[in-house]
């Protein structure tokens, strides 16, 4: 296969010159401000199977007081804007799964319902957790406890995954439930209920605001913004509830992580598109976040081998560079549009027939695509794309008899529309150190 490099390096700086104009965008910004993030942590306290917000239950009356301090600061500064919001509803883990899925789903609606009652902001920065156990809440109050009889066992139980059960009413549960009730004969369990579930019947919100800060006025002190954590508001919100074998119908639902990955600021992606795989074309890319709304990918794949015989052959090198608009998270989750340019030289035999070699003209074309993203793994550090995309190539080679050294044949050239661009990426976030 023969490429001619002074084609792929103009190519390549046609791609830089398109790109620059953002790269550029972003480095103003990092050079001009310094951003300063607050995270507001909202929590509403519920009573069990209950999906009213009490302004009388527990700390909420206090709580509600902080809410009107948060809407009057938004509403009085106008240089603090809201980057990310998300809702989430949590119970404690008794009941059957449907019933208690409910509830959680219906306390996340309460706590959004009343937020978004006094504070605007786009719904496009909005996400939604309303998982209906929160294990990991669990360990966290059994660790700062540390006194719970066979705390050990319990902890190994609510670490592991069991499969689903089903309690004496036959209604499925989380397997976990009836191994930490056997437990001395439920002791265990019903101490567990007495000291952390009421903890556990929660709706929440994670707000994340920032400040640009022009860099000169660094070399003055700045007063740091400090989390105020709000632990619950108030908001009438009913629904119905049943009954368990202790009179209570109630699971959680809260990941006490999410909090920690909104922190999360990413600077690139290293990836891979599986999709090439079933072609055997080995592939690498990087994707490096622009600012917040652009990314810029680019994908190399290179296959220099021989498929079984001398005679087979997918011999190809090529790239994809591409600048994306998000509308969710840049590298992290939502969805995007790209603009994509394939570029790629070849050497192809796939029958006795013919090969099709590139001339010293690699293929080049331009198109859009669109794809979605989604972080997997509970640490989010991984996720998934998927994206699809049309436009247009110009493809020109020459053809050679089937054979070993076969001889030329011809030279075609065609303009292609259609699909040209299609993956299902997996990627691995590195973020920015804090």
């Amino acid at each position: 296969m023969m490429l001619n490099t002074k084609n792929m390096i103009r190519y390549t700086l046609l791609i830089v010159a398109l790109v620059m104009p953002f790269i550029a965008e972003a480095q103003d910004d990092s050079l001009s401000h310094r951003r300063e993030r607050s995270r507001h942590s909202i929590y509403v306290d519920f009573r069990v199977n209950s999906t009213v917000i009490d302004k009388n239950y527990r700390n909420n009356s206090t709580v509600l007081s902080r809410v009107d301090s948060l809407f009057t600061e938004l509403n009085q500064d106008s240089t603090i804007t809201i980057e990310s919001v998300e809702f989430s509803g949590s119970a404690s883990p008794e009941g059957n799964a449907k019933n208690n899925s409910r509830l959680s789903r219906a306390r996340m609606n309460a706590v959004e319902k009343f937020v978004r009652s006094h504070i605007s902001f786009p719904d496009e920065i909005i996400t939604h957790n309303d998982r209906y156990i929160d294990w990991g809440h669990l360990v966290e109050l059994m660790e700062a406890d540390g006194t719970l009889p066979r705390h050990d066992e319990v902890l190994k139980i609510v670490n592991s995954t069991y499969p689903n059960a089903k309690d004496y009413k036959g209604n499925e549960i989380d397997g976990r439930i009836p191994e930490l009730k056997k437990l001395d004969n439920g002791a265990i369990w019903r101490e567990m209920l007495k000291r952390y579930f009421v903890k556990m019947r929660e709706g929440a919100v994670i707000m994340n605001t920032y400040i640009d800060v022009p860099v000169e006025s660094e070399s003055q002190p700045i007063e740091e913004v400090e989390e105020e954590p709000i632990e619950a508001i108030s908001e009438l919100y009913s629904n119905a509830a049943g009954d368990d074998m202790y009179g209570i119908n109630d699971m959680g639902a809260f990941d006490t992580d999410f909090a920690a990955v909104y922190q999360k600021n990413p600077l690139f992606s290293v990836k891979t598109n599986l999709l090439a795989y079933s072609t055997l074309i080995p592939n690498v890319g990087v994707e490096v976040r622009l600012a917040p709304r652009w990314s810029f990918e680019v994908t190399g794949l290179y296959s220099p081998y021989n498929l079984f015989s001398r005679d087979r052959k997918t011999r190809i090198l090529a790239m994809k560079p591409e600048v994306r608009y998000w509308w969710g998270e840049s590298l992290r989750k939502g969805h995007f549009v790209g603009l994509h340019m394939p570029l790629a030289g070849f050497n192809l035999q796939l029958n006795d027939d013919f090969r099709y070699q590139d001339p010293n003209h690699a293929l080049w074309g331009l198109g859009i695509n669109y794809g979605y993203a989604m972080l997997i793994g509970k640490r989010q550090n991984w996720s998934l794309d998927f994206t699809i995309g049309l436009g247009y190539m110009d493809v020109k080679y020459d053809i050679f008899e089937g054979v070993h050294n076969g001889k030329y044949v011809r030279t075609e050239e065609k303009h292609y529309f259609g699909p040209t661009r299609v993956g299902i990426n997996l990627s691995y976030i590195i973020n920015k150190k804090r």
